[in-house]
């Protein structure tokens, strides 16, 4: 019995020791295949909400672009309420398809319109979108809504901001009771939730967290649409009034704060740009009717002359001592590099206001913040943008 127990041993030992290793690798294969389900919908979820961020940015970035090139600067396209990507024209006074006198407008980001590849979200859903309406209006039927950048606007997202210009939306994968074939494709609520299908009739929205919400939001904000749009603005000013200059040998003189008729203020070299060109500034008389004809018809109806602070140096704006040879200095930047105290003539662009700033302005305070700026002296300085000083500089000659 010894002997023969002595010999099985072994051979025992062998096919236990096999099948403990049949066993540990069952296990192994099987934990695999736990620890893989239990990461592989993590990894899915990252790269759907990565997918998600970065079509929110690139509407984000083309409706900014947008805004910059419109021949009303700062202007937003309506939503696309046919989910075909396009916006449709405007009719007088709202958005095609929307209640009339509704401050926001809410549908699909309207993608064709924006010059846009099929944006989808990590759902593969397409995006929506929200839109104020003093930037959405069609700009020939609206004489009394100028838009720049003391115009604020009228959304809201709770517990974020307010005074938000648009929103666009990720609506995500079907959650509740939300039925999304083609006879419900446009209705808000088979897509938003949380109150956020409501927007349109609130301009409230929301960013709740919870198992029945799935909504993500980007935000438009003035901070955020403006400085493109302002830069567009500043262009179009300083080719105008180096073309003043060419025609004349001068520029003009500013519009003074105190002075509610928008002409050129007769030895004012600093305040808002003038309106009227021929007025008090005094041009070629060779050419008394010359204005500037090359003023866009958007920059003077939407206010931006209101808003916009323009700088000329002394020596400069004498009709009666062209080409900068009358008495006096020329302005300088003091944060430019070298040459920067032979400037002629300047614009600062405003960005939005801040607390106790009104638009439009009725002070060089309630255009700009930095005292370097603010101070009447022949000085100024480009800042840098700060949570409390958004003043933009650009010279306009040399």
């Amino acid at each position: 019995m010894i002997r023969i127990a002595a010999r099985a041993g072994p051979l025992y030992s062998a096919e236990r020791g096999q099948a403990l290793i049949a066993l540990l690798m069952l296990l192994l294969i099987g934990g695999g295949a736990l620890v893989y389900t239990m990461v592989r919908p993590a990894a899915l979820s990252i790269e759907r909400d990565k997918a998600t961020i970065a079509a929110l940015a690139q509407a984000r970035d083309a409706l900014i672009g947008y805004a910059a090139a419109d021949n009303r600067p700062g202007s937003l396209p309506c939503p696309d309420i046919n989910n075909n990507g396009s916006a449709g024209s405007p009719i007088p006074t709202d958005c095609p398809g929307h209640v009339t006198g509704s401050s926001v407008y809410v549908g699909r980001l309207p993608w064709r319109t924006l010059g846009l590849p099929d944006l989808r979200d990590g759902s593969g859903e397409r995006l929506w979108y929200a839109v104020s309406r003093e930037f959405a209006r069609n700009f020939s039927s609206c004489g009394s809504c100028p838009l720049n950048s003391g115009t604020s606007g009228q959304l809201t997202i709770t517990g974020s901001a307010s005074g938000i210009i648009a929103i666009v939306f990720s609506a995500g994968a079907v959650v509740n009771a939300q039925v999304r074939d083609t006879g419900n494709e446009n209705t808000a609520a088979n897509y938003l939730e949380g109150g956020n299908e409501n927007g349109a009739t609130t301009s409230i929205f929301f960013t709740n967290s919870t198992s029945s919400f799935n909504d993500k939001l980007l935000a438009i904000t003035s901070d955020t649409l403006f400085p493109a749009a302002e830069m567009r603005v500043a262009r179009e000013a300083r080719a105008i009034l180096l073309e003043f200059y060419k025609g004349n040998v001068f520029f003009p003189y500013a519009n003074a704060y105190s002075d509610n008729t928008y002409q050129c203020t007769e030895n004012e070299y600093s305040g808002r740009i003038p309106r009227y060109l021929t007025d008090s500034c005094k041009t070629d008389p060779a050419d008394p009717d010359w204005k500037g004809a090359g003023w866009p018809s958007w920059f003077f109806a939407n206010n931006w002359h209101q808003v916009v602070f323009y700088a000329v140096a002394s020596k400069c704006a004498k009709p009666s001592s062209p080409a900068c040879s009358a008495a006096g200095g020329l302005l300088s930047v003091s944060t430019m590099p070298p040459p920067n105290s032979d400037i002629q003539a300047l614009l600062i662009m405003p960005g939005r206001a801040f607390a106790g700033q009104t638009r439009p302005c009725a002070t060089v305070g309630d255009c700009l913040e930095d005292p370097e700026n603010t101070d009447a002296d022949n000085v100024y300085v480009k800042s840098a943008l700060t949570s409390s000083v958004n003043d933009r500089l650009v010279v306009v000659a040399p």
